[in-house]
């Protein structure tokens, strides 16, 4: 042990030991912290979104902002620079600004210890105009057809039809109208109710997309109704009155009914036939009777489901009337008609009504008329037929009223006289002199109906 002690390098490495250990000591003591070192990093941060504050948008509308984002340049601390974009905020103040166009400067919100660099732009362009706000009627239209069977009715809206629209000042002047739409395709019962969005167009058709609309929808209702058609009603008669008695009218209670079914059906309708039945006169001068109505094949339904049926009777008379012109219908242009009987085409005709009927008719009053569109050359015996004013008829003498006619082809002299007899006359004869009463004969058998 003195050995060691009394060696030289032993009492230096000794002294050395208690030096540093005497250091240590020291340094601890003291409690002053070494400082690191600092680093600085720098990012760049692309497409900032400027977030524009104080603007008045209900009275002002903001047109080209730009540009709309901004490319910030930061530095700090790794640990500070975060990855949260949010973080990073670029700001236009609008308040109290007014109407116009103007550059104006941005500013930034950064996240603590972290310093801006540079920000690209720092100034930008807007435009600002004044909004105005107009008082519009509200139409709503339909797409698409209800079921088959179903009739659309007028889209009603249920309180006021009129909205506000506010547009820039610019572009008032082009607003056309504000429309809602709604789809009817295949609806089988009526829509109540029902919120339709409201959208504003301008003169073009086009949508105004920068158009405010208040309220924003409307609540609208749709009928949707059965297919129907409103007809007249066609009158028929059956039956007979009494000897001695005549018809002077009738009535309905209603004049046409309303039918429903297909469109096919409707469209191929033009009147409902209705048979009154004279033998439900009871004596009176005013028959009323009651009749159920029947949807007629293809219709669903009939509106009324009954009518009321007034037959007014009135002992009869009768008149007769002279000078009735007859007409001649479907005449050919090749051939020349003589009048046989009547020869001078006139008609008389025997007809029953009440006397206050009667009084009015007069030969301008009966259209009597002859159809020879089937008739070729030779004598012939014609049935006329007589139009008469309403409630009054022919006798029954007359009913079977006919007239005697001679057709001849142009030009060539008749072969009968008024009578309708061969004529005497050589100059009256045909190619074959001895056999012309014959063939007259036989040309009026052959032509007679």
């Amino acid at each position: 042990m003195d050995k060691w002690l009394t060696h030289n390098n032993f009492a230096k490495v000794l002294a050395l030991v208690i030096s540093i250990m005497l250091w240590a000591m020291v340094h601890l003591d003291s409690g002053s912290p070494v400082s690191p070192t600092t680093v600085v990093n720098n990012k760049v941060i692309d497409n900032v979104k400027i977030q524009v504050t104080g603007f008045d948008d209900k009275k002002y509308v903001l047109y080209d902002l730009e540009p709309s984002t901004v490319r910030l340049e930061v530095k700090g601390k790794r640990t500070d620079i975060t990855t949260d974009f949010s973080d990073y905020k670029v700001k236009l103040n609008l308040e109290n600004v007014g109407p116009g166009t103007f550059t104006l400067p941005l500013t930034h919100e950064l996240p603590p210890g972290v310093q801006l660099v540079s920000m690209d732009p720092s100034i930008v362009k807007v435009t600002i105009e004044a909004k105005e706000t107009k008082k519009v009627p509200v139409t709503i239209v339909t797409k698409g057809e209800p079921a088959d069977g179903l009739l659309l009715g007028t889209p009603i809206i249920s309180g006021d039809s009129d909205v506000e629209v506010t547009l820039p000042e610019s572009e008032l002047n082009d607003l056309d109208k504000v429309q809602g739409t709604i789809d009817v395709t295949g609806l089988k019962d009526s829509i109540k109710g029902k919120a339709v969005k409201l959208v504003a167009y301008d003169k073009q058709g086009q949508v105004m997309q920068n158009a405010e609309i208040s309220p924003s929808s409307v609540d609208v209702e749709v009928p949707i109704n059965k297919m129907y058609k409103n007809v007249p009603i066609e009158l028929h008669q059956t039956g007979r009155l009494p000897a001695g008695y005549v018809l002077a009218g009738i009535e309905t209670d209603v004049e046409g009914v309303a039918l429903y079914g297909t469109k096919g059906a409707l469209d191929g309708i033009t009147a409902f036939p209705l048979t009154v039945d004279l033998g439900r006169f009871d004596g009176s001068e005013e028959t009323k009777y009651s009749v159920d109505l029947t949807p007629p094949d293809g219709f669903e339904k009939i509106e009324p489901s009954s009518v009321t049926i007034t037959l007014k009777v009135k002992p009869g008379g009768q008149k007769q009337v002279d000078n009735i012109p007859i007409t001649l219908e479907h005449e050919n242009p090749l051939y020349d008609v003589k009048f046989l009987r009547p020869s001078d085409r006139m008609i008389s005709l025997t007809v029953l009504g009440a006397e206050d009927a009667l009084s009015r008719v007069g030969p301008d009053q009966i259209k009597v008329t002859a159809d020879i569109s089937h008739l070729g050359v030779g004598v012939h015996t014609v049935p006329v037929t007589v139009k008469l004013p309403s409630y009054v008829e022919l006798s029954d003498q007359d009913k079977s009223a006919e007239i005697q006619i001679e057709i001849l082809e142009k030009g060539k002299p008749a072969s009968t006289n008024s009578e309708g007899q061969p004529a005497n006359s050589a100059d009256n004869q045909g190619p074959n002199p001895s056999g012309n009463g014959e063939e007259a004969a036989n040309n009026g058998t052959a032509g007679g109906t």
